[in-house]
């Protein structure tokens, strides 16, 4: 198969080549803050439709090997060697396929992308509710808003007016993401399976979670500008300690009277809060009917991510009078050591965790808020989507004084809130402690 792959190779480097451009394109329309002018916009489905050609060679080739080798063996094999050699490997990925670049120079073994990262779109949301992960975009990434129009009512022979539709669009604006995990030679030695252990499970699980928790948060994620999800900065609704099915109905209903149609609205909450819900029933009489009920709430399903609670980190000074204790909040970490580290859903209650018996004067407890969030939405108006290729660098050289290998992902997404009225969040009040 040395033919088969070199001509891969070609075809590969051309492909990236055009990505390349397509990048410098849209590069300079963000800095001159334009449109393509025609020229740009000739060439650039040029390079698409080119891409395209491309990506079908690449993919009748990749049969043609997988018809008389196993390519995850091959793969294997030649981390190993370049591992031992001290040479990189590179492994990217081309929309559906997946590239393992050859000890040998030129040449490269071709999987299917489903050898790979089916975790990583299984771990999403978008794979709860039957939506599509896009992969391998290219230049703009463009939704188009328009106005609601209504018909109108005219009499038998009586022309029409025109009605006008006001037209705009949404952009995303990708941003990078990485992971390196170091692995040990030994291990690397031991372990069969590479591309198994590290890519197909460690790495896609990594990134799904990093999406998940900028799909979910309520604040921005670490040096996140643009890939913000639909609960950043959102206000929310007040909810009961313990939510009652009405609140959570109105949450709904609210969403649905925007005009959405629901058909890929889901719920967000943890693992802890569904459990409580499970255990809740609908109403205070009758018959027993728990609020989540085969993972269902009010005729929804439920996703969990502990990503949408939020935590609040303060630090309290006892102070000891006649055996009462008083916590004072202050304004900044102390140095040193905490003397307790307590969490809760108020600080109050988390500090009324700590007997009194047990605390000096000065002594500071380091207190951990735990808010419990309820997200709700229409994901359909939240899609995300991978940019250009996800590239996996295997790097013997970083780790080389603690005899490990560096396993490198980097990839560009890129996600959007279309309608941000197809999104609520409900924030659970603390429980009392009158």
């Amino acid at each position: 198969m040395k033919k088969n792959t070199l001509n891969m190779r070609s075809l590969l480097d051309k492909y990236q080549a055009n990505c390349d451009r397509i990048a410098e394109i849209a590069d300079a329309c963000e800095k001159e803050q334009r449109e393509r002018n025609d020229a740009e916009t000739k060439e650039y489905n040029a390079l698409m439709r080119e891409n395209q050609l491309l990506e079908m060679r690449m993919r009748s080739l990749t049969a043609d090997y997988a018809k008389v080798n196993d390519a995850k063996v091959d793969a294997d094999k030649i981390i190993r060697e370049n591992v031992a050699a001290g040479r990189q490997t590179e492994i990217r990925l081309v929309r559906d396929l997946v590239m393992v670049s050859d000890a040998e120079a030129g040449a490269i073994v071709p999987l299917n992308v489903k050898d790979i990262l089916d975790p990583l779109v299984e771990g999403l949301i978008l794979d709860k509710v039957g939506l599509p992960l896009p992969t391998g975009l290219a230049g703009d990434y463009v939704w188009p808003v328009y106005e609601a129009v209504e018909a109108s009512i005219v009499g038998e022979g009586v022309a029409l007016s025109d009605t006008p539709i006001t037209m705009d669009k949404l952009t995303a604006s990708p941003q990078r993401i990485g992971i390196a995990i170091p692995v040990t030679r030994e291990t690397i030695n031991q372990t069969n399976g590479i591309i198994e252990t590290i890519v197909r499970k460690l790495m896609p699980q990594a990134v799904y979670m990093l999406l998940n928790k900028i799909l979910f948060s309520t604040t921005k994620v670490a040096n996140a500008t643009s890939l913000v999800g639909p609960f950043y900065g959102k206000t929310p609704v007040t909810l009961s300690s313990t939510p009652t099915f009405q609140e959570l109905n109105l949450m709904k209903a609210k969403v649905l009277e925007s005009g959405v149609d629901g058909s890929a609205l889901c719920w967000v909450m943890t693992k802890s809060e569904k459990a409580i819900l499970e255990g809740t029933p609908i109403n205070s009489n009758g018959i027993f009917k728990p609020m989540i009920e085969n993972d269902m709430l009010c005729g929804l399903p439920v996703f969990t991510s502990n990503y949408i609670r939020n935590k609040a980190v303060e630090y309290h000074k006892a102070s000891v009078s006649e055996g009462v204790v008083t916590w004072t909040k202050q304004d900044s970490a102390p140095a040193g050591d905490p003397d307790f580290e307590v969490s809760g859903d108020s600080a109050a209650n988390a500090l009324a965790t700590i007997p009194a018996a047990d605390v000096s004067a000065n002594d500071i407890a380091k207190v951990t808020i735990l808010t419990e969030n309820i997200g709700l939405g229409d994901w359909r108006y939240q899609p995300m989507g991978l940019f250009g290729q996800i590239s996996f660098i295997v790097d013997p050289y970083s780790q080389a004084r603690k005899n490990a290998v560096d396993f490198v992902l980097n990839a560009n997404y890129g996600t959007k809130t279309l309608r941000p009225e197809a999104f609520s969040l409900g924030q659970v009040a603390a429980v009392s402690n009158s």
